[in-house]
């Protein structure tokens, strides 16, 4: 039998080397590499060099906080660069202490991980989820490392922190006034595109192809993705994309509704009589301004009374010239090639945390019409239909019925739509991941938060895929008194290594040359919105047709509401 993880080397090896003009093992550096900002040096580890918390903006502190990100101070001696950097300031997730939580507003740094030789290699730039309120570029959680990527395909591989929650995505009169571009809000989407244009001017030091850079992201990182493919201010910086769990389809808040939310926020504050009230919140401390209209745990999916916010981008006529829908369906954007995908049991995470809450969300035949109400920006008619669309007696427990709805309704369907629009003008893939036995970081957690719920099955849940790109078990050995981790990586021979390898394969034969492929397993179409075919990822990979009868209830109703209420 032919060794299928031998074959996909072999296959590696030829896109690399057919995408390098020198010859993957010709060009070969040292672990000090001289970037247009200063030296830096790394470490190696196994036939890749690691660079970790290389400075691409300046500290957006002081006068610099709800600014644009500015070229950091250059340096002249080799500069460290070992160390995982600081996360940029963000609450503890669901009120859970994460390990490594070290917030700091100087985080604007970007991570490198490369093979020690080799030249024009394709370039692959992750971008973190975590409802742009929560994450990191090397998130410990996720082991979103690149090192593995490198190390078995010859890609470069870039990850970034980029400013999140009230520091990334204020909106405010008198910011939008200070303006050059009269606009406010997308400081976190800025921070991404400075990374990428960091990218562009470095890169070929590191061994990457600046013409061959693919951004690729998940949840956050995915809507980001998309939002960077809508944006004119992205174009020429990169040549290919992956959208993994996100899309653009729901309209962003306009500039005037974010900026109403800013003005609450700097009353939260006490800064709204402020004679100034600009030098007010920059003078605030990072921990009050998180404590200003907090996202709220579970990234809202617990109704509650109390004052929330909602931080993401904003649709502000600079960064942003028209909603991203609508560029996608005009073919006013930047076409690269694209891949769009998602869970199958996207919502199953989000409810399940939502159940573990306090106080718990619970779902009952008395409160579901209400709850899906919620969800719907308080539709309630659309709510009525919904719940016959998705019936209790359905389900095995009722979270489960919640959660298949906010699942269609936040990314499968929007996913399918985008995927059509973007089909009409350049090679689009779709992907569903379906592997149900796929691990999560937070079964480290279970214990002390009680198990899961009878009856709940998370599936294919959101952010199941993202160990099956970077190689890397979930399942942290934790040290609960220093809260240091340690990652695992997948065991040789097993299922979920067969599965990494494969999803592998397909995700950086797209990076190397536009079209995915693995050896050993299916071609994967290019998507048409007739034949709706799409990639199943599961243990045996398979190409199948979108199950259309809750997408086509979908497409009958407008269901896409901005994301701040009351526009």
């Amino acid at each position: 039998m032919i060794d299928r993880r031998l074959l996909a080397h072999l296959f590696l090896a030829v896109v690399i080397v057919g995408c390098d003009g020198t010859g993957s093992g010709e060009a070969s550096r040292t672990l000090t590499v001289e970037t247009q900002w200063g030296p830096v040096q790394g470490v190696e580890d196994e036939g890749v060099f690691s660079y970790r918390g290389i400075p691409y903006a300046a500290p957006p502190v002081g006068e610099l906080r709800w600014k644009p990100p500015v070229a950091p101070v250059p340096w002249t001696q080799p500069r460290a660069a070992t160390a995982k950097p600081a996360i940029c300031p963000q609450a503890p997730f669901a009120g859970l202490p994460v390990p490594g939580f070290n917030p700091s507003e100087d985080c604007l740094y970007l991570n490198v991980d490369t093979p020690v030789a080799g030249s024009n290699l394709p370039v692959m730039v992750w971008i973190h989820g975590g409802g742009f309120t929560l994450g990191e570029g090397l998130q410990t959680d996720g082991g979103t490392s690149g090192d593995r990527i490198a190390r078995e395909t010859g890609t470069v591989v870039v990850s970034m922190n980029y400013r999140l929650g009230q520091l990334g995505f204020l909106a405010h009169p008198a910011l939008t006034q200070e303006s050059t571009d009269r606009a406010s809000g997308n400081y976190g989407l800025l921070d991404q595109v400075a990374a990428l244009q960091w990218v562009q001017d470095n890169i070929t030091a590191f061994g990457g192809d600046p013409d061959n850079v693919t951004l690729f992201g998940e949840s956050a990182g995915g809507f980001s993705v998309c939002s960077q493919l809508a944006s004119p201010g992205s174009a020429g910086l990169f040549a290919k994309a992956i959208i993994m769990s996100g899309s653009c389809e729901r309209p962003w808040p306009t500039l005037a509704v974010a900026e109403a939310q800013g003005q609450r926020f700097a009353d939260a504050l006490g800064c709204t009589s402020a004679e100034e009230p600009l030098a007010c919140i920059r003078d605030k401390p990072f921990d009050e301004v998180l404590a200003a209209l907090p996202p709220g745990d579970n990234f809202g999916f617990n109704p509650t009374d109390d004052p929330q916010g909602t931080w993401g981008p904003v649709f502000d006529g600079a960064f942003f010239t028209e909603q991203p829908r609508e560029s996608f369906a005009s073919g006013n954007f930047n076409r690269v090639p694209t891949i769009v995908g998602f869970t199958r049991d996207e919502a199953r995470l989000f409810t399940w945390l939502a159940e573990l809450s306090t106080p718990p969300l619970a779902v009952t035949e008395e409160n579901y019409e209400t709850l899906l109400s919620y969800y719907l920006a308080g539709d309630t008619d659309l709510a009525v239909k919904a719940a016959a669309e998705y019936p209790l007696d359905d389900y095995a427990v009722p979270m489960l019925a919640l959660a298949a709805m906010v699942t269609d309704t936040v990314f499968r369907c929007p996913g399918r739509t985008e995927a059509a629009k973007l089909a009409q003008y350049v090679p689009t893939y779709l992907y569903q991941f379906e592997f149900s036995e796929g691990r999560s970081q937070l079964e480290v957690a279970l214990p002390f938060l009680g198990g899961a719920p009878p009856g709940y099955d998370l599936g294919a849940f959101h952010g199941a895929e993202i160990p099956y790109v970077f190689g890397y078990d979930p399942l942290l050995e934790i040290d609960l008194q220093s809260f240091s981790t340690t990652l695992r990586e997948w065991r040789p021979g097993t299922a979920d290594e067969a599965l990494w390898l494969r999803t592998l394969t397909y995700f950086t034969r797209f990076a190397a040359t536009g079209e995915p492929g693995s050896p050993g397993g299916p071609d994967w179409p290019i998507y048409d919105a007739a034949a709706e075919r799409y990639l199943a990822i599961d243990s045996t990979m398979t190409v199948q047709t979108v199950p259309a009868a809750k997408c086509a209830f979908w497409d009958e109703e407008d269901y896409l509401q901005a994301q701040l209420r009351g526009e």
